[in-house]
């Protein structure tokens, strides 16, 4: 049984602080990683000048692979990392990859707390379609979020079911 668990959403804050949520509930380590990279690298943008994108690809698959092989490990990852088909296959083979969906209301109603730059806004919600049909696709469970009441439980339920199915 696989014992790492990702969880994945539209919007990073919202995401984060919801899989802290539930890793503090199941007793887990958290981790972040896109932090983790950006903690490395420091200057992410300018690292990728120096070194060059071919070698911070590998950086980054190499630190997604690491952190897939943790045992009782609950990880955020952004949608960008899971474009790549090497980091995909490692967070598939070593976690259940959960989607936090969001309803469009509670997409509306968080997407504010984001505290986004307008430009920045304007992406995730033009970009709000696509990346819901890809999250939706690499998950193992998707968590329909339509409240904000009773998250981590419903959270707890899906993955009984999914393991039940077992």
């Amino acid at each position: 049984m696989i014992t790492n668990i990702c969880i994945v959403g539209l919007l990073k804050k919202y995401t984060k602080s919801i899989s802290k949520r539930v890793a503090d509930t199941l007793d887990m380590f958290y981790a972040d990683v896109t932090e983790l990279l950006e903690y490395e690298y420091i200057n992410m943008a300018n690292a990728e000048k120096i070194v060059g994108k071919e070698y911070m690809e590998k950086q980054e698959v190499k630190k997604i692979k690491a952190l897939s092989t943790f045992e009782n490990t609950l990880f955020t990852v952004d949608t960008f990392y899971l474009n790549n088909e090497k980091n995909l296959h490692h967070i598939k083979n070593g976690a259940l990859v959960i989607y936090l969906q969001l309803s469009q209301k509670m997409f509306d109603k968080h997407i504010k707390q984001e505290k986004l730059a307008k430009q920045e806004e304007s992406i995730v919600r033009n970009m709000a379609f696509e990346r819901d049909l890809l999250l939706k696709d690499y998950a193992d469970i998707v968590v329909d979020i339509t409240t904000d009441k009773n998250i981590e439980k419903l959270i707890l339920t899906k993955i009984e079911e999914y393991y039940e199915k077992w």
